[in-house]
């Protein structure tokens, strides 16, 4: 049983973060292609740039900052402190662990149905030039929630079952400490 739920764990990791990574690599090739198109249109064309090209960055660049919170949550990059529990004993810090994970699920579920909520809300509301909804912002807050409450509940799955070592720490070089 415990084999079973870790391998699911690990499956829905890998399902999150490739699907992150493409949002990741797909926003950020649309970024560059825009603002480069614009610059191009602005500086070698002499027309003074794209009107909409101020438009797509503002749709698109929440989707690639909120892929690349999750993929640093699922890594152990995100901000935290860790002083308390590095004082634990093992089993202590275990426990810590699995409760913070918890309350970041509960959190974040939370935080996702809000931001649901606001897209909807946010819908009526269309960019000038290009008449998007202003909810896809929200959209990327949602999934960024969703995502990174899923990925807490499998490092909580993880530290439950293995023991605090299964929790994600990022690497020396990536720490302020």
């Amino acid at each position: 049983m415990k084999a079973i739920l870790l391998g699911g764990a690990a499956a829905i990791d890998r399902a999150v973060a490739l699907l992150c990574r493409v949002i990741v690599a797909a926003t950020g090739l649309v970024l560059l292609a825009v603002l480069a198109a614009n610059v191009i249109a602005r500086y070698a064309l002499g027309m003074g740039g794209f009107a909409w090209a101020q438009e797509i960055p503002e749709q698109i660049f929440p989707w690639f900052i909120a892929a690349g919170v999750v993929l640093a949550a699922q890594a152990g990059a995100h901000i935290a402190v860790d002083i308390l529990p590095r004082q634990l004993p093992e089993r202590g810090r275990q426990v810590l662990i699995v409760i913070v994970n918890a309350m970041v699920v509960a959190a974040y579920a939370w935080l996702a149905l809000l931001a649901l909520e606001v897209a909807e809300i946010a819908r009526l509301q269309q960019s000038t030039i290009l008449r998007i909804p202003g909810s896809y912002g929200y959209w990327a807050m949602s999934m960024l929630a969703g995502l990174t409450a899923v990925s807490a509940a499998t490092i909580a799955l993880r530290v439950t079952l293995l023991g605090p070592g299964a929790a994600p720490e990022a690497a020396r070089e990536d720490s302020v400490t």
